[in-house]
C-alpha cells in the first residue's frame, strides 16, 4: 500500500524559502545562465502532472476560536487540485483548495471556505516576466494546513506565508474574510551574473460581515541582482509599500532598502536571508468601532525588517524554519503592526503507507497606534496511514493560543486557548500527465 498523501504533495518546504522574501525584495538570480523567477509563492514540484483529493472528516473543537466557549462538533467534505508545469521558458502553477463545514454552532451552521493560488511566468531570451494570484476565502483566520482550517486533513501541505499577502498575524475570531494578493514582476538579464528586476504588489483583506478592519496593501519595488558562484548569490532591493482601510481615513507608508543573500550550504541544506531599515512614515490614526476614543498622531518610525529562512531535505524528511519581522496592516484588528514571526514544519514518510508532519508558528506583534502586545501560538500534528490503494485515514492535532491587550478587548480578536481534534478518510488517485488527455 502507499500513502496517498503523496510526498510530492506533502513536502513543500523543498521550495518554501523561494518565498520567503522580505517586502519588495525580488528573487536573485540564481545559479543559471537565464534569469531565475519564482513566479508565485512556494508550491510542490510535480513536473507537469495533475492530481486530485478528496477528504471527509470529523472535527471536536474545545475553546472558543469558533466563536462558542465549550465543545463544538464540525463535519468536514473538503478537496485539493494542483497542477505544476515547470517549463523552463513558461512555468505554470495552480493549487486549489476548498470545502464545506458545517458546525454544531447554531451561530456559525453551514460555512465553506477557498484558496486559488495560479501563477504564470515567461522567459524571452535575457527578459524573465511573472504575474500570479493568490486568494481566500476563510472563516477565520488561517492556522495549520494548506487550507489554515485546524482539522480538515491537510497538515503537511502548509505553504510558508506570502508576503505579498495581506498578513493576518492577529487571530481573529469567526468571521467570514477575502483575502487577495495581486503580483506582477519583470527582470532583466544584464549578463551573465547580474540582474535587475522590479514589481508591484496589490493586496486586500475584506471582512465580508463587518467584524474586521479592512485593509488594502500596494507595494513597489525594484533590485539588483548578482550571483556570485554555483551556490550563492546577492541582492539589494528598494521597496515602497501604502497602506489604507475601508471606512477608516488612517493610512501610512513604509519605505526600505535590504540586502539579501542566498546559498546552498550543502546538496540538503540552503538558507536565504534578508535585512534592512524599515522606515514606517507618522501619521493621524482615525477611531475605530470601538478601541480607539479619539484621532491619534503617529509619530514616524525606524524598524528593523528580516527573514531568514533554511530548509533541509534528507531521502524521506523535508523540514523548514523561518524567522520574519516587518510591518503589516493589522490584521482586521487594529491600523499598523510590527511583527515578529517564527515558523517551522517537518514532513516525513515511513515506508509506504505511513505519513507524518508537525508545524506550527509563534508571532510577537505590537501596534503601530494602541498599546500593548499580541502573542500568538499555533501548532499542530498529523499521521496519516495508507488503508488501500487511493486511501488512507488520518488522525490531526491543533492548538491555538493568543493573549492580547486590553486595547484589543474591543475588537473581534480572539483570546484564550482553542484546540482541535481530527479524524477523516482521503481519496487521492495516481497523478495523471495532462498530456493523456
Amino acid at each position: 500500500m502507499r500513502c496517498p498523501v503523496k510526498t510530492s504533495i506533502a513536502m513543500l518546504a523543498v521550495l518554501a524559502l523561494s518565498s520567503l522574501r522580505v517586502y519588495g525584495q525580488a528573487a536573485p538570480a540564481g545559479v543559471s545562465s537565464e534569469p531565475a523567477y519564482n513566479p508565485g509563492p512556494a508550491l510542490p514540484l510535480m513536473d507537469g502532472s495533475f492530481q486530485y483529493s478528496l477528504t471527509g472528516s470529523e472535527i471536536v473543537q474545545f475553546g472558543g476560536y469558533s466563536g462558542q466557549s465549550g465543545r463544538t462538533y464540525l463535519s468536514n467534505l473538503s478537496g485539493t487540485v494542483e497542477y505544476i508545469a515547470p517549463k523552463k521558458d513558461r512555468p505554470f502553477t495552480l493549487l486549489y483548495s476548498g470545502g464545506m463545514l458545517y458546525s454544531t454552532y447554531s451561530a456559525q451552521g453551514i460555512s465553506t471556505y477557498q484558496s486559488l493560488t495560479a501563477a504564470q511566468g515567461f522567459v524571452l531570451g535575457p527578459w524573465a516576466f511573472g504575474f500570479s494570484d493568490s486568494v481566500s476565502y476563510l472563516p477565520q483566520s488561517p492556522t495549520t494546513g494548506l487550507s489554515g482550517v485546524a482539522g480538515v486533513g491537510d497538515q503537511g501541505l502548509q505553504v510558508l506565508p506570502d508576503p505579498n499577502v495581506p498578513a493576518q498575524t492577529i487571530l481573529t475570531n469567526y468571521g467570514r474574510r477575502i483575502s487577495n494578493g495581486l503580483n506582477g514582476n519583470i527582470e532583466r538579464k544584464l549578463n551573465g551574473r547580474t540582474s535587475i528586476s522590479g514589481g508591484g504588489n496589490y493586496g486586500i483583506l475584506k471582512f465580508i460581515d463587518g467584524n474586521g478592519v479592512s485593509s488594502t496593501q500596494i507595494s513597489g519595488q525594484v533590485a539588483l541582482n548578482r550571483r556570485l558562484d554555483r551556490r550563492s548569490s546577492v541582492n539589494v532591493s528598494g521597496v515602497y509599500s501604502t497602506f489604507t482601510y475601508a471606512d477608516n481615513s488612517s493610512s501610512f507608508q513604509s519605505r526600505g532598502v535590504n540586502l539579501g543573500y542566498n546559498r546552498q550550504l550543502t546538496k540538503e541544506v540552503s538558507m536565504e536571508a534578508s535585512v534592512g531599515p524599515q522606515w514606517v512614515s507618522g501619521f493621524q490614526a482615525y477611531p475605530l468601532s470601538s478601541g480607539l476614543p479619539v484621532i491619534t498622531n503617529v509619530p514616524s518610525r525606524l524598524n528593523l525588517a528580516a527573514n531568514v529562512g533554511l530548509s533541509w531535505t534528507h531521502q524521506h524528511v523535508v523540514s523548514s524554519l523561518s524567522y520574519s519581522r516587518g510591518v503589516n496592516s493589522g490584521s482586521g484588528v487594529q491600523i499598523g503592526s510590527l511583527a515578529d514571526s517564527v515558523s517551522g514544519q517537518v514532513q516525513r514518510r515511513w515506508g509506504r503507507s505511513w505519513s507524518t508532519s508537525l508545524n506550527g508558528a509563534y508571532t510577537h506583534s505590537s501596534g503601530l497606534v494602541q498599546a500593548g502586545d499580541t502573542s500568538t501560538f499555533y501548532g499542530g500534528g498529523q499521521v496519516s496511514r495508507g488503508i488501500a490503494k487511493n486511501f488512507s485515514i488520518y488522525v490531526s492535532y491543533t492548538a491555538i493560543h493568543q493573549s492580547i491587550p486590553s486595547a484589543l478587548t474591543g475588537q473581534n480578536a480572539f483570546s484564550g486557548l482553542s484546540q482541535s481534534l481530527g479524524a477523516g478518510i482521503t481519496f487521492s488517485p495516481r497523478s495523471v500527465r495532462l498530456n493523456r488527455f
